[in-house]
């Protein structure tokens, strides 16, 4: 059986590696809408309206359902719910191009969510890691 050669020998690696030092700067107001979500203990549900009430869905079972659709070569890294908006953190395994893995995962996950749950929401993917696979 063949060895597999270790990816970060790659001479691509470079461009992965001059990307991580540079600064990333913080997002215009970020921090503040941060801390005024904790103060005002935010929902960080989605909720889910039907014939006996609301259905309360926690970030935690969005996390689960995120994971267990993510594609091969993609890793789920956080999600967080705020405002009936579902946003995800994923790494991408080197090699695999970012936007369309991300894009498609987007998807899947909404649809995933509309077919569970019978409601569409946002959700926006950001691709904020490289690794090696």
């Amino acid at each position: 059986m063949a060895e597999t050669p270790d990816p970060e020998s790659d001479p691509r690696w470079d461009a992965v590696r001059a990307a991580a030092r540079s600064r990333v700067p913080t997002p215009p107001g970020l921090v503040e809408r941060v801390l005024r979500a904790v103060a005002n203990n935010r929902r960080t549900e989605l909720e889910v309206p039907g014939e006996a009430g609301r259905l309360r869905v926690t970030a935690d079972v969005v996390d689960r359902l995120a994971r267990t659709i993510a594609a091969d070569g993609l890793l789920v890294s956080a999600v967080a719910v705020e405002d009936d908006v579902v946003q995800v953190l994923v790494s991408v395994r080197f090699g695999v191009v970012a936007g369309e893995a991300a894009e498609a995962f987007r998807r899947a996950l909404t649809a995933e969510l509309a077919g569970q749950l019978g409601v569409a929401w946002v959700v926006n993917v950001h691709v904020v890691d490289v690794h090696p696979g």
